[in-house]
């Protein structure tokens, strides 16, 4: 089975490279070595990278000074902005900011892509709302 990653390949050009070195740097100082290390593993198995953009971030993640490294354990909640911002403060907040770097780099428009899925799930509550529902002699609802 073909699965789909959201960031397939990271492009050798400047602002990618540049913002590759950011994201490395980021996983460094929230996670620490080892900690960035899975959170990179996390995110392929998630689909968001690839077997070959988590190798390319592992080469940037070793090749990070002591001073870009956390080395407590990590008790720190991301806090992202734009369309992730409700996920601030939460377990989730830091990989979240971590999918904004993967969408820039991705060239993808974490924002619209957000607005779509509200939009599609306030779709699907307003039909279950809309449906008919008929009563069962046990006081069960069943869908008609």
């Amino acid at each position: 089975m073909s699965r789909s990653h959201y960031l397939e390949t990271i492009e050798p050009t400047p602002e990618q490279v540049s913002l590759t070195l950011e994201w490395a740097s980021y996983l460094g100082d929230t996670f620490g070595t080892s900690g960035g290390l899975s959170a990179l593993q996390y995110y392929q198995q998630l689909g968001w990278i690839t077997p070959a953009v988590r190798e390319q971030l592992i080469r940037y993640i070793r090749g990070l000074s002591l001073e870009e490294i956390h080395n407590k354990k990590f008790d720190e909640p991301g806090t992202p902005v734009g369309p992730l911002e409700p996920l601030s403060g939460s377990p989730f907040g830091a990989h979240s900011v971590s999918l904004q770097y993967i969408a820039a780099l991705a060239n993808h428009d974490l924002e619209a892509n957000v607005m779509l899925a509200k939009l599609a799930r306030q779709r699907v509550n307003s039909r279950v709302d809309d449906e008919p529902r008929a009563f069962t002699a046990g006081g069960d609802h069943q869908l008609s």
